[in-house]
C-alpha cells in the first residue's frame, strides 16, 4: 500500500445529497480492494485500476482535525459520508486504524456521520458510532426528522435470487 500526503480530506459538496443527506465526503483510503462491479467510482476519473492502486492518506488525521475544527467553529455542521469512494474497512484498516481515528475526530467535533460499508469490520467501531449517534450536532432542518447522528449503510452482494429480490 502506498502512503500519500494530502492537503484536504473533508470535501464540502455544493449541496446536500437528497438521497443520503450528506454534505461532506471523507475517504480514509484512495482506491478500493473490494472490486465491486456496480461501484460508481469505476466510471469516474478515479476508477481506473482502483483495486491495484491502494493508498493510505498518511497525514489525514491532522488535516481532518483542522478542517473539522474550522467547520465546527463556524457552526457548519452537516452529515459526513465516510466513505463515498472507497470502503472504510479495507484489510489495511485492521492495522492502520485510520477509520477508527477519523470517527474519534468526528465525535470530538460533534459531526453526524453516514458510514457506507460492506465489511463486518464496522462492528469494531460500534462504540464510537453509538456516541456519535447520541452527541452529534445535526443541521437544524434535519434535527426533528432525523433525530440521530449516525447512519449505517450496507451494500450486500449475493447470487441467491430470492435474497437479491428483497
Amino acid at each position: 500500500m502506498k502512503h500519500i500526503l494530502v492537503k484536504s480530506v473533508l470535501n464540502k459538496k455544493k449541496q446536500r445529497d437528497a438521497w443520503f443527506l450528506d454534505e461532506y465526503t471523507l475517504n480514509p483510503f484512495e482506491g478500493c480492494s473490494f472490486n465491486c462491479q456496480y461501484c460508481y467510482v469505476r466510471g469516474s476519473k478515479y476508477g481506473e485500476n482502483m483495486e491495484d492502486t491502494l493508498a493510505i492518506k498518511t497525514n489525514a488525521l491532522d488535516v481532518l482535525d483542522r478542517q473539522l475544527s474550522l467547520r465546527a467553529r463556524k457552526q457548519q455542521y452537516g452529515i459526513i459520508a465516510l466513505a463515498s469512494a472507497t470502503d472504510p474497512y479495507l484489510r489495511a484498516e485492521a492495522e492502520q486504524q485510520m477509520t477508527r481515528s477519523m470517527l474519534q475526530l468526528i465525535l470530538k467535533h460533534k459531526f453526524p456521520v453516514l458510514l457506507i460499508t460492506k465489511s463486518p469490520g464496522v462492528l469494531r467501531d460500534l462504540d464510537l458510532l453509538q456516541q456519535i449517534d447520541r452527541d452529534a450536532v445535526l443541521p437544524p432542518d434535519l434535527a426533528q426528522t432525523l433525530g440521530r447522528g449516525a447512519i449505517l449503510s450496507f451494500s450486500l452482494s449475493t447470487l441467491e435470487t430470492d435474497i437479491a429480490a428483497t
